[in-house]
């Protein structure tokens, strides 16, 4: 007879989950405390907004059941933490955390910002000053004592300077320029165009006075591939959103006293490799930071927020055994 078939796999004693909501698209990872990841799905966008913690914990905890299913566990997971775009108040972060444990999500959960759990993998721990660039944007920076400053990321009604919202914003603006006339030639008023699958600038109007942040910021690559290929309009833009980077750096450089050299490391989707803006903003970081050193680490959001949960698992380990 052949042999019996393996059963799953016996569960991790600590099942933990760390998790990425953003303003685009979601991830949750599920793992264990020495960082092996078991299962990684992606979802929909899950950012946090004022009101909204359950729609937020809705989207997240259906993204990692499947994570989950992928590694052959259920949820909940033990302890989580979700780095989440919106989620840079107390009050923010307190309601989606107890909006995710009434899902099921994990027993404790916590939330910070994406960039914090960005910074987890940014520097292994060590003081840098890390530029998130998605939808919107914000720099955070560890300095060496560990504590934590930010520049930026106050919302695409009044900041996210240099992100993909503001990009895409500069695409609509030119469009309508172009149009009308009143500024120079560009294909971003083509791009636009195709991009929504329309023929009149009439059409691209209504679609604005009803688009989200998400879905302006998704015209942001079309301004990046027109700055790459030469369009003069969208080469400002480009240019104008890494002035405005930049000046996030600069504003934290006051928290590295020492005169030792700064690591900046880049993370979001409008400063990918291959990017325009990539260049353009380390072209002007270096002339204008002198100190900032721009480093490559791999930055896996999700995995630094599970990263954070195992430290929090450890810390409580270690408080039970001193009681013992």
């Amino acid at each position: 007879m052949p042999p019996p078939s393996a059963g799953p796999p016996d569960r991790p004693s600590t099942v933990l989950l760390g998790g990425d909501a953003g303003g685009s698209h979601c991830t949750v990872v599920i793992g264990t405390a020495d960082l092996k990841v078991l299962g990684r799905a992606d979802g929909p966008a899950a950012a946090m907004k004022p009101g909204a913690a359950a729609a937020s914990a809705a989207v997240l905890v259906e993204t990692a059941r499947r994570a989950a299913g992928l590694a052959g566990l259920d949820l909940p997971a033990e302890r989580a933490v979700i780095g989440a775009a919106g989620a840079g108040r107390p009050q923010e972060q307190a309601e989606l955390a107890a909006a995710l444990v009434r899902t099921g999500l994990a027993r404790q959960v916590r939330v910070v910002t994406d960039a914090e759990a960005s910074l987890a993998t940014a520097f292994v721990g060590g003081p840098g000053i890390l530029v998130s660039a998605g939808t919107g944007s914000i720099a955070y920076a560890r300095d060496p004592g560990g504590r934590l400053h930010s520049s930026g990321g106050h919302g695409w009604q009044v900041g996210d300077e240099g992100g993909g919202y503001w990009l895409g914003r500069r695409a609509l603006a030119a469009a309508a320029r172009a149009h009308d006339g009143r500024g120079e030639a560009t294909t971003l008023l083509a791009r636009v165009l195709s991009a929504l699958g329309v023929q009149h600038f009439g059409e691209v109007v209504r679609w604005a006075s009803t688009a989200t942040p998400a879905q302006v910021a998704a015209l942001a690559p079309h301004v990046l591939t027109a700055a790459g290929e030469g369009d003069a309009v969208a080469r400002r833009a480009v240019a104008d959103a890494a002035r405005e980077l930049v000046d996030l750096v600069a504003a934290l450089e006051q928290y590295f006293p020492d005169a030792g050299p700064i690591p900046v490391a880049m993370t979001g989707g409008v400063l990918r490799p291959q990017s325009p803006l990539l260049g353009a903003f380390g072209e002007r970081l270096a002339a204008e930071v002198h100190r900032a050193r721009l480093v490559r680490n791999m930055i896996d959001t999700p995995v630094g927020a599970l990263k954070l949960a195992a430290e929090e698992q450890r810390g409580v380990k270690k408080r039970r055994e001193k009681k013992a």
